[in-house]
């Protein structure tokens, strides 16, 4: 199956498959922010004999934006304030997706033209500064592609399964130890 044909499916899934849908630990390489442990695995919790490609795909999805709404929680006790997230990566090539992490964030986000190679870009750019390009011209902001503005009843719906990703995490942490020496 195709990124996209998944994506479809993803889509088509009633409100109340969301809510039942497995919950994913996207910690494939450990975790950073806001946990800063290296051990942390990547974890699909809840799947019954009615789990279907489609709520996997969703949970993978929600995890990683519940990722980010946990970095998100972690700058903002920081202090930081935000207005509005820009989204870079492959993953700003999907409208849902994006619809989804503004609505678990609660915030607004955007896409730019050339999003989906957002990291390769700042890559680029940092090197034709250090080549000692000209700020002005190497810091131009992209045009704008698309706006996706968080729902409220969405954020609210999202709510009890950001505490049970938050508490998820927490209940396998001591799993997550360092491999014993051989």
């Amino acid at each position: 199956i195709s990124e996209a044909a998944l994506l479809d499916e993803v889509a088509a899934l009633p409100a109340s498959d969301l809510q039942n849908a497995p919950t994913f630990l996207p910690y494939l390489s450990g975790e950073r922010t806001p946990h800063n442990d290296p051990f942390a695995q990547g974890v699909f919790f809840g799947m019954n004999n009615e789990t279907a490609r489609a709520h996997l795909g969703y949970a993978v999805l929600e995890g990683v934006a519940f990722g980010l709404a946990d970095g998100l929680a972690a700058l903002q006790s920081a202090g930081t304030v935000v207005n509005t997230l820009s989204l870079v990566g492959g993953g700003s090539r999907s409208p849902y997706w994006s619809q989804l992490i503004a609505d678990a964030l609660n915030t607004p986000l955007c896409t730019h033209d050339g999003s989906a190679a957002g990291g390769a870009l700042g890559a680029a750019r940092l090197g034709w500064l250090a080549a000692g390009g000209d700020e002005a011209i190497v810091c131009v902001k992209p045009p704008l592609s698309a706006s996706f503005q968080p729902d409220p009843a969405r954020h609210a719906a999202l709510q009890s399964r950001l505490a049970r990703f938050r508490a998820l995490y927490l209940q396998l942490r001591p799993m997550f130890a360092a491999p014993a020496a051989a």
